[in-house]
């Protein structure tokens, strides 16, 4: 029936979604050095920000395109993917960088994750971000529908919170992101983007936060998340073997990611009233924003360890050669 066709798409594009972005990271990791990446990450965001710009942008235009020929357009999209990692290979000659060194089994991302506590870090610094956004995001859509009553009231500022977004990010990406890194260092950035999140959180705690407080301030998290602390997180995986960035980053990516969610909606459904979340969320953020500073500190330093270990090793590999 067509109800089970769309549902098998719909299926496919959020399995596609989850799956497809943590793979093109972990094949980036494997083919760019720290210092590549730190330039290079920024424009990767904000080449994806056209994507994200232009698919809600044709899907307004579905009346004159229809919905069929905008699927068909997807699929191309998607199978046009392969050819584009195959030549991107082939051209910078990376295909060596991404044979694995050994057979391990599906369950080797978790060993290692639960054997380095560097990895620890990283889905620490991945989870109290995503705990903090869940409850924050919850609320900002909590104050929308007590002061909005239409639907059409609630969709339209969503699609202009989409819009602000987006284009914060794109800008950020392409004019802030390397720059930033490459002028205060991996950790200096790990470290400032919770200590932003936790100044806004103290804001909104001392001025009772009106919706478009809640908007302005969501649009810059959300812009930074995808701008700096996507590319800060995907960096920390460069210094580290194949099947950490293939098998540890997709266990933290997929089941780390999502108990986070999980976690940030059950304190959400505890609080539940407009009372408990001006309450309660302020000084729980604030908690979890300590906690997510101290991981980021420390898994930073950590990473400039491995690399300094990674650039000595290269060295004295070139010295017998």
């Amino acid at each position: 029936s067509t109800q089970s066709t769309w549902g098998v798409i719909y299926l496919g594009i959020e399995t596609f979604g989850s799956v497809t972005v943590s793979m093109f990271w972990s094949f980036a990791n494997s083919v760019f050095d720290t210092a590549g990446a730190k330039s290079g990450f920024g424009l990767i965001v904000w080449g994806a920000q056209f994507g994200a710009i232009a698919g809600p942008t044709l899907a307004l235009s579905t009346n004159v395109v229809g919905i069929a020929n905008l699927v068909g357009l997807a699929g191309v999209g998607v199978l046009v993917i392969p050819w584009l990692v195959l030549a991107f290979t082939r051209l910078h000659s990376c295909g060596g960088m991404l044979s694995p060194q050994q057979r391990t089994g599906m369950l080797e991302g978790v060993r290692l994750l639960l054997a380095h506590r560097y990895l620890l870090g990283i889905l620490g610094v991945t989870a109290f971000c995503e705990v903090i956004v869940t409850i924050l995001d919850y609320q900002m859509k909590f104050q929308l529908d007590m002061v909005y009553s239409k639907a059409s009231d609630i969709a339209a500022f969503m699609g202009s919170f989409g819009q602000w977004t987006n284009g914060v990010t794109l800008i950020f990406s392409f004019l802030g992101t390397g720059f930033f890194l490459n002028t205060f260092g991996l950790t200096a950035c790990l470290v400032a983007f919770p200590l932003f999140v936790g100044l806004i959180i103290t804001y909104t705690m001392l001025t009772a936060p009106s919706i478009n407080t809640l908007f302005y301030s969501m649009v810059l998290i959300k812009a930074l998340i995808y701008a700096l602390n996507l590319p800060c997180k995907e960096i920390l995986y460069i210094p580290t073997s194949s099947d950490v960035r293939f098998k540890a980053k997709g266990w933290i990516d997929m089941f780390g990611s999502r108990a986070a969610k999980f976690l940030g909606s059950i304190i959400n459904s505890q609080l539940g009233t407009v009372q408990a979340f001006v309450a309660y969320s302020g000084p729980i953020n604030l908690a979890i924003v300590g906690l997510w500073v101290g991981v980021a500190l420390r898994t930073g330093r950590a990473n400039r360890k491995l690399a300094s270990s990674m650039l000595t090793e290269h060295s004295n590999g070139l010295e017998k050669l």
